[in-house]
């Protein structure tokens, strides 16, 4: 696993919770360069299954990752 994925992963699922503000970073990450890679969009997907509770953000900005 490339060490990004370590540090976002700790990020977003430390307390179990993706929050808004987790979104919001995220957001803004991946989206930085215009274009959504596959292992990019595969990751939100690993993280929202590890969560134990993530916002309705998290859904959305998955959403526009597949649409990107």
């Amino acid at each position: 696993m490339a060490e990004w994925r370590k540090v976002a992963k700790s990020f977003a699922l430390g307390d179990g919770h993706i929050s808004e503000k987790e979104v919001d970073v995220l957001r803004k990450a991946l989206f930085a360069d215009g274009h959504i890679s596959k292992s990019e969009l595969d990751f939100l997907k690993e993280i929202k299954g590890e969560a134990k509770t993530h916002v309705k953000a998290l859904d959305t900005l998955i959403e526009d990752c597949e649409k990107a």
